[in-house]
């Protein structure tokens, strides 16, 4: 559904829906509103609930751990806001989250009394015991949740969520993983990472429709979780959910099955294949740095450069917006992040740097 002639390197802000996607919504807004109570609380509503099912296949996890949430951010608030919680307790983070997820934490923080902890990170990152080591030495015993995004949304650093669960299994921690640069990207099994709490969106890598997402409560520490919202139950409608949008929660289905039928590891292969050739053409220019890992177990489809001799990340974007190259500015580091999808190429990477040189001249 892109415009024609745009190269669009930012799916890590929001995804383009595929084209069967945005007609099945637009098909079902129609059918919707020629008779709204009927449809939706009949035939739409029960097509609806089948969406659950469908995330818990394609994330690994069983259906009576899933919630359908509206995007990442209101999935980890949702369990900020709803577990038990003593003043002076830690929540132990990085300073590469994403604003996002550091509501729900501020929460505890300006509530509870919780006091956050940041890891300052490394950049680009040598190795997962680089990573583990930082973990390990930052837990103390007064450490109650644990924040990572399983993809930084900064550099695309991939976290080993898996590594780190077994690291902090014998302590009570609550694990939560923020997935909104991975779902979509990378083969996900839930069960198999370990975490605790896993929260992503539909629509960046997914490419779902706009205000759609995921919230993963593995069963064990499910009864620590109680929030209003969830009160009627796991269920997409309920009492306390009231009344949702089932087009675009039937469309999120969809775009699930299209993921699916591709294949989640060949996409993930794909994305793999872009930004490897993103990296290494990157690589040979002159005025910028590369944050991003290039270490092959932790590095992902998303590669960002920080830019060097007063050229301003600002100038660039705007320029490259105003020649229908969609880009992610960083300001942290005065920093661009492209991000490789499945649709897009290598030609769109060639086109971008053409465009980047001429600021570096």
């Amino acid at each position: 559904m892109l415009k024609n002639n745009l190269v669009y390197l930012n799916t890590g802000t929001l995804g383009p829906a595929p084209k069967l996607v945005y007609d099945k919504v637009s098909s079902l807004m129609k059918r919707l509103e020629s008779n709204p109570a009927i449809e939706n609380f009949g035939p739409l509503g029960q097509e609806m609930e089948k969406t659950r099912g469908k995330v818990a296949a394609f994330m690994g996890a069983d259906e009576d751990e899933i919630i359908l949430t509206r995007n990442t951010t209101e999935g980890i608030s949702m369990v900020c806001s709803g577990i038990s919680w003593n003043a002076g307790d830690e929540i132990l983070t990085t300073n590469h989250e994403h604003g996002g997820a550091e509501t729900g934490l501020d929460f505890l923080r300006d509530t509870k009394g919780a006091v956050i902890k940041k890891i300052a990170m490394p950049f680009p990152v040598s190795s997962k015991d680089q990573l583990l080591s930082l973990i390990k030495s930052n837990i103390t015993d007064k450490t109650k949740i644990l924040l990572l995004s399983h993809i930084e949304t900064v550099t695309g650093l991939r976290w080993p969520i898996k590594e780190v669960s077994e690291l902090i299994k014998d302590h009570d921690i609550l694990f939560i993983v923020d997935g909104a640069q991975a779902a979509g990207m990378l083969h996900i099994d839930l069960h198999d990472l370990g975490c605790d709490v896993y929260t992503c969106s539909g629509h960046k890598w997914i490419m779902g429709p706009k205000e759609t997402g995921i919230l993963y409560l593995r069963k064990a520490i499910q009864e620590r979780v109680n929030n209003v919202f969830i009160t009627g139950g796991y269920g997409v409608y309920s009492h306390s959910s009231g009344t949702r949008n089932a087009p675009i929660i039937i469309g999120f289905g969809d775009v699930l099955d299209w993921h699916m039928a591709i294949g989640t590891k060949r996409i993930e292969d794909r994305c793999l294949e872009l930004a490897a050739y993103c990296r290494a053409e990157l690589k040979k220019i002159k005025g910028i740095k590369i944050i991003s890992s290039d270490v092959a177990d932790l590095s992902t489809a998303i590669v960002s450069f920080s830019l060097e001799g007063g050229i301003k990340n600002g100038d660039v974007f705007r320029g490259m917006r105003d020649k229908n190259i969609t880009i992610k500015r960083l300001p942290q580091y005065n920093a661009i992040r492209i991000s490789n999808h499945m649709f897009t190429t290598n030609a769109d990477v060639d086109k971008m740097i053409i465009l980047l040189k001429e600021y570096l001249v």
